[in-house]
């Protein structure tokens, strides 16, 4: 058996962005009436609740207020309540240091305020894999006016025209309306964080295009049957279930859309069996007799193989790829060989 020593020159490394479906099966695209939330305990939905498709986790959906506004909190001397909670955990994955205690900052297309409260839309990072594939993402929320008529309202994010913002959590790009990365509308409903898998959608703009009723009671749990003025307006009272109605809204939708994005590393590497390498087998049926002589006479003076393998191996001498060619490639002393391994991971 031949080795021979590969060298940089020998390699070469690119890295290609694959996407695919975000949901289980691989599906890109789902109604929202096939979102059901997860059955949880009481202490956990305090804090998020989990959607669901075909029984397996697809996002979770957490409400978060600056003060704690809508949970057991700030009325209770030296409390954080679970609102707050949620607040101050993304602040600190998503914010600069610097920027934690203020807050989430957002504009809404003229001017830039700290939101007090923050809906967040969260993917799983299993299904995500490096990341949401940017731009080619879709959120249908619907629901109503605060008079109960009828509206909706499409969201994506813009970095098709615009160039991102870095943060901590990686680039950070504006949540606007739209579909599918086209812009309508010059609004900004809130940040969406690709490498995080995270939507931070301003409660207070979204509501403002889709408020719904602040006192829309949720009460049977994984039903939200009893919410008929659907939308984002808050409710203020303790334990109120706020994160339910951003759920609620993407239920009612037609179109929720996302695809995950993974780097799919490549390197290939070229083996070279030059003329006077590669030309002798171990193969048992290459010789024949005591002395070991060729057992075709031909061969004599110019032996023929034919390459049907490539072995890779590490520095220990470890095999740790192997390729079968399709067609075996003849080789002699009047010939050279350029086999191309991919190895894809």
């Amino acid at each position: 058996m031949d080795f021979i020593t590969l060298t940089a020159e020998d390699r070469v490394t690119e890295t290609t962005k694959v996407t695919t479906g975000y949901f289980t099966g691989d599906l890109g695209t789902l109604a929202g009436s096939n979102f059901v939330t997860s059955s949880l305990v009481a202490g956990e939905k305090k804090y998020y609740y989990n959607l669901q498709y075909s029984s397996e986790d697809q996002f979770s959906v957490a409400y978060g207020h600056i003060a704690g506004s809508g949970s057991q909190s700030g009325s209770t001397a030296n409390k954080v309540g679970q609102t707050e909670a949620v607040y101050r955990q993304f602040a600190s994955q998503l914010l600069f240091p610097d920027d934690i205690n203020g807050g989430f900052i957002m504009s809404n297309g003229t001017t830039s305020t700290t939101q007090s409260s923050v809906h967040f839309l969260v993917a799983k990072r299993a299904r995500m894999k490096d990341r949401i594939n940017k731009k080619n993402w879709t959120l249908h929320l619907s629901g109503t006016l605060s008079n109960g008529t009828a509206t909706s309202l499409f969201l994506t994010d813009d970095s098709d025209t615009t160039a991102a913002t870095i943060t901590p959590a990686g680039p950070r790009f504006n949540i606007i309306s739209g579909s599918a990365g086209t812009k309508v509308g010059t609004k900004i409903y809130g940040h969406f964080f690709p490498n995080m898998g995270v939507l931070a959608l301003s409660t207070n703009t979204v509501s403002s295009s889709l408020p719904g009723s602040a006192s829309a009671a949720v009460i049977a749990q994984n039903t939200l049957t009893t919410m008929t003025k659907a939308g984002l307006a808050e409710d203020t009272s303790t334990d109120a279930e706020n994160a339910l109605k951003l759920i609620k809204c993407i239920q009612n939708g037609t179109t929720t859309s996302f695809r995950s994005e993974e780097d799919q590393n490549s390197v290939m590497y070229f083996c070279r069996a030059k003329a006077a390498n590669f030309n002798y087998t171990n193969n048992p049926t290459f010789t024949s007799g005591s002395d070991n002589g060729f057992r075709q006479r031909t061969m004599e003076g110019n032996p023929q193989t034919f390459i049907t393998t490539v072995g890779l191996y590490d520095a220990q001498d470890t095999l740790v790829a192997v390729g079968k060619l399709s067609t075996p490639v003849q080789k002699n002393h009047s010939s050279e060989a350029v086999i191309k391994a991919k190895l894809t991971y």
